[in-house]
């Protein structure tokens, strides 16, 4: 890539980096659904106000707001309510390996053995996490991990086959239409959130105030315009260095244990993502596309 994106890259790494240990931190005071709802409403009225409606892409927008932001996010925060966020931030890596998957099949990209290796790697790491006796009875929280890691990828190639579109207009209508979602998710399973919210510090506020302002308009800004204008399967490799700051940052923050087969398995993870990353893909010519 060249040399700005590059730098938007690894700027979008960190801040996803840190905002792990964020939204760790705020949803222990303010339940996930609750958390998420206030996170994309903020985002709507920070940027629908600024972005004209994208007339003809609301029906593609809509369905991306119940794939990224409820599918995603929400079962996400779901998650790392009840998990640490080291493991989650590894976990969440497969989306890589998904990633590829799927851009193999809507963008004619083919898929080499050394890739192929890689995106092994990744699953038998995560496989080696599944095993820890510390993870025994958190088996589900794992696995919502992976789904929210799959509609990552999901969103992604949806993002992707849009086309051009204003990045504040992606970003704020998807929110507007993902908030509303969240809210009744969050009316139906959280009965306590409402007073959870009143009573939250301003520490969990300003954990929340970062996942709004840096994670979910400056980093997913710069994020949208890199998958728009790069390579899909160049651009989505660079998420491998957020969750060394996520699992650095929980050890320090929160004092999360390591064990052996946890750093085993995110070190394989880790690999296997950065197989991907390292090897480029190969193109096939391209056929109609819609």
């Amino acid at each position: 890539m060249p040399l700005k994106a590059t730098l938007m890259a690894l700027s979008v790494a960190i801040i996803w980096g840190v905002n792990m240990l964020t939204v760790k931190g705020a949803v222990g005071e303010i339940p996930p659904f609750m958390l998420t709802a206030i996170r994309f409403g903020a985002v709507a009225a920070l940027l629908v106000p600024f972005a004209r409606m994208p007339r003809g892409r609301m029906g593609k927008l809509a369905i991306i707001s119940v794939i990224f932001g409820t599918l995603h996010f929400g079962v996400l925060f779901y998650a790392l309510s009840m998990i640490d966020a080291g493991p989650v931030a590894i976990i969440v890596l497969l989306g890589v390996p998904f990633s590829s998957m799927l851009a193999t099949y809507f963008f004619n990209d083919r898929l080499g053995w050394k890739r192929l290796s890689g995106m092994a790697l990744a699953f038998i790491g995560v496989i080696i996490m599944f095993w820890d006796p510390t993870m025994t009875d958190l088996q589900l929280p794992l696995l919502l991990v992976v789904f929210a890691a799959f509609m990552w990828a999901v969103a992604n190639v949806m993002i992707k086959k849009l086309g051009d579109i204003d990045t504040f207009q992606l970003n704020g209508w998807m929110a507007l239409m993902a908030a509303p979602q969240l809210l009744f998710f969050s009316l139906i399973f959280e009965p306590h959130a409402f007073q959870a919210v009143m009573n939250a510090s301003w520490v969990a506020w300003a954990n929340l105030s970062f996942t709004v302002v840096m994670s979910s308009i400056v980093a997913y800004g710069f994020w949208y315009h890199l998958l728009k204008t790069q390579d899909v399967n160049v651009v989505v490799p660079w998420s491998l260095l957020a969750p060394v700051i996520s699992v650095f940052g929980s050890f320090i923050v929160f004092g999360e244990a390591f064990s052996v087969l946890k750093i085993i398995g995110g070190a394989v993870v880790l690999c296997g993502v950065g197989v991907i990353m390292l090897r480029k893909p190969v193109q096939r010519k391209t056929q109609g596309m819609d």
